[in-house]
């Protein structure tokens, strides 16, 4: 028995032991999750205050061993503490219970709000257990459980594990649709299908017992938003440990042109709202279902496959021919970063890209954290000009009919650069409001979305937690929409040399990164280059340093640029092979 409820918060190994009795594979302080399906380690251990930690950027599971252990144990951290000092379980309260189903939702009316919902869940041979209500008050909508115990219909969720939801028909089916809610579920079995929801909303899914679909062939329908998403990975997850294994596909609620949070009751309204029939209507849903994709390793590389095949699977070039080779870094789902010190020229690099992009087709967006957009466009007239001088105020009232001239022979592009390029220089964002942009530029079709500095954005929290649910959510974004993220940073302030440690953020920022570029600016030195036509001396005033590279190729590589002060661009030079000193 352990006397004092911190020591075992201090015990690092007491920690990874729980762990790893959950499955969670080791590899010095990171590891993959448990608690999600995670191919690659997005868990890791942390000490704060003694107290030694686990988190993953993933699922967000977090915690000390308490946490931990009653996450595995479907119980609460007061009850793990209570077990780890032997303190015995205080008596609970007992629930409000009522003679009949008349006088609960008489009491609901009353209390709670106006009945919109009433759903039943009954064990396979149709007795029930659980009747859930959904009630509306003041616009606002809360569902309220109701089991059946020897005390009468007691006002509270039952014990767990929760049965699914239309379990009968789920038995005896071999197909089933999971969706989430019992509205969804409701709106399929009118139309001729097996549906089916666990109780409790999206983040209990691991609350009931999913052991009646092993075996089955089923298809997951999120709703049309991250929490949906959310909800359905952790089903997959669940049914991923079922004997014997269910055949999963997933349905992307996208592709049916649903709005945001629209759900399979959503699509079906929409329908008929044009009138369609309810034949029709069955037509429209099994033709949506035929859109979900097999969840298996081979058909997700056969798919992958046929996207690259097709060209919707495909790596964005640079401007720059060697970063390109050398990084992959622009595929579909990924997130970059370009690092560098405070004139390095990172940011008109970022400009020179975007221009690249928008002037090839592309769409992007481009996010400017600091200063306004007149700024940062006239950095780009200068770019596309090739004459620096016109950033310079001083030198524009001295040359206006040549600066009139430049303005009308680009002004075009400028209007159309102007579009994609989003600047506030009056208040700071925080990454929340930024993880939101994001997303809202993917769900547009926007191919390569930037920010400009990510460094500027209000964190308001513990920046373990801040930059992880941040680039959770962009990556998310990026994964779903098939959009590759740049991210502009610095370095830690009292920066010692060029390294991932030197990154500034939490941790997050180089374990979500695919790739990783650091431009260093320093005086014009002269190295051996690799160029496309052999190997020379060149001098140079910029080296870009691949920390982390997409294919791994090009990990360790320095690349030589030279700025050039005339248009404010960068040119790369080529590999650089060996460096010598001035």
């Amino acid at each position: 028995m352990i006397s004092d409820k911190d020591t075992l918060r201090r015990d690092k190994a007491a920690l990874i032991e729980a762990l790893q009795q959950a499955g969670a594979q080791f590899k010095g302080n990171s590891c993959r999750c448990p608690f999600h399906p995670d191919r690659t380690p997005s868990g890791g251990l942390y000490e704060k205050d003694g107290i030694w930690r686990y988190k993953c950027h993933v699922c967000e599971a977090s915690g000390d061993i308490y946490d931990i252990r009653a996450r595995l144990a479907g119980s609460t951290p007061t009850q793990a503490i209570r077990e780890a000092v032997g303190i015995p379980e205080r008596p609970r309260s007992q629930s409000q219970a009522f003679a009949s189903l008349g006088a609960v939702r008489q009491y609901l009316q009353v209390k709670v709000g106006d009945i919109v919902g009433e759903y039943t869940y009954t064990t396979q041979g149709g007795d029930t257990v659980e009747i859930v209500f959904r009630c509306v008050q003041n616009g606002q909508k809360t569902y309220r459980p109701v089991h059946l115990s020897d005390r009468g219909y007691v006002l509270s969720a039952p014990p767990k594990p929760w049965l699914l939801y239309n379990l009968p028909k789920v038995t005896q089916a071999e197909t089933v649709v999971v969706v989430e809610g019992e509205r969804c579920a409701d709106t399929l079995t009118w139309f001729g299908f097996v549906a089916t929801t666990s109780p409790a909303g999206a983040k209990n899914a691991k609350s009931a017992d999913w052991t009646p679909l092993a075996g089955k062939a089923v298809t997951l329908w999120p709703d049309n938003d991250a929490e949906g998403r959310r909800y359905m990975a952790d089903v997959e997850q669940i049914l991923e440990g079922l004997l014997p294994p269910p055949r999963v596909s997933v349905l992307d609620p996208a592709v049916l042109g649903l709005g945001d949070g629209g759900d399979v009751a959503n699509f079906a309204r929409q329908l008929k709202d044009l009138h369609k029939t309810n034949a029709e209507i069955t037509g429209a849903i099994a033709e949506a279902l035929k859109t979900a994709k097999l969840r298996s390793i081979t058909a997700e590389i056969s798919q992958r496959m046929a996207d690259i095949t097709a060209g919707r699977y495909s790596c964005i070039d640079w401007p720059w021919a060697s970063v390109s080779n050398f990084t992959r870094a622009l595929l579909p789902g990924t997130v970059s970063l370009l690092v560098g010190n405070p004139g390095a020229s990172k940011s008109f690099m970022a400009l020179q890209a975007f221009v690249f992009w928008h002037e090839a087709g592309l769409r992007v967006s481009l996010y400017e954290a600091e200063e306004d957009k007149v700024f940062h466009l006239t950095r780009v007239l200068a770019q596309k000009s090739g004459q620096a001088d016109i950033t310079d105020p001083a030198w524009v009232k001295d040359n206006a009919e040549l600066v009139q001239g430049v303005v009308s022979q680009h002004g075009r592009f400028l209007d159309s650069f102007g579009r994609v390029l989003y600047a506030n220089a009056e208040t700071q964002p925080t990454l929340a409001q930024l993880a939101q942009w994001v997303e809202q530029q993917a769900k547009t079709g926007c191919r390569i979305i930037g920010i400009d500095p990510i460094t500027s954005a209000e964190r308001g929290g513990d920046p373990w937690i801040v930059d992880g649910k941040f680039l959770q959510a962009i990556k998310r974004a990026a994964t779903d929409y098939r959009c590759s993220i740049i991210l502009v940073t610095h370095p830690i302030k009292a920066v010692s040399g060029v390294d991932l440690s030197q990154v500034a953020g939490a941790a997050a920022y180089q374990r979500f990164s695919q790739t990783i570029l650091w431009l260093e600016s320093h005086d014009e030195k002269t190295s051996k280059v690799k160029t496309c036509v052999g190997t020379t001396e060149l001098q140079h005033d910029r080296t870009l340093h691949i920390l982390k590279a997409r294919n791994g190729k090009g990990m360790g590589f320095k690349l030589a640029f030279q700025f050039d002060s005339e248009s404010l661009t960068l040119d790369e030079l080529g590999v650089i092979m060996k460096e010598h000193k001035k």
